[in-house]
């Protein structure tokens, strides 16, 4: 992957008696600015849209479930950019 140009975007973390580096903090600040984008998506849609557990059992419908409601929040966040 490397290669390719991907990297890991995977956060550390620090444990008990094991402070992160500073090169382990420095890739933890370039990472969050990316993540907390995906992450603010992902939160509105288990707070607004109840998508913290599936209404639906099968993944065809789940997913089906998921489509709908992405479409509901892109369609909101598109009025509200409009409006601004």
């Amino acid at each position: 992957m490397e290669a390719a140009g991907y990297f890991d975007g995977i956060m550390y973390k620090a444990a008990r008696n094991r402070p992160l580096s500073e090169p382990q903090r420095l890739v933890i600040r370039a990472i969050s600015r990316f993540r907390c984008r995906a992450e603010r998506a992902f939160g509105t849609l288990k707070r607004d849209h109840r998508m913290a557990r599936a209404r639906y059992l099968g993944a065809a419908k789940v997913g089906l479930q998921l489509l709908l409601d992405a479409m509901a929040f892109n369609l909101k966040k598109a009025v509200r950019m409009a409006n601004t």
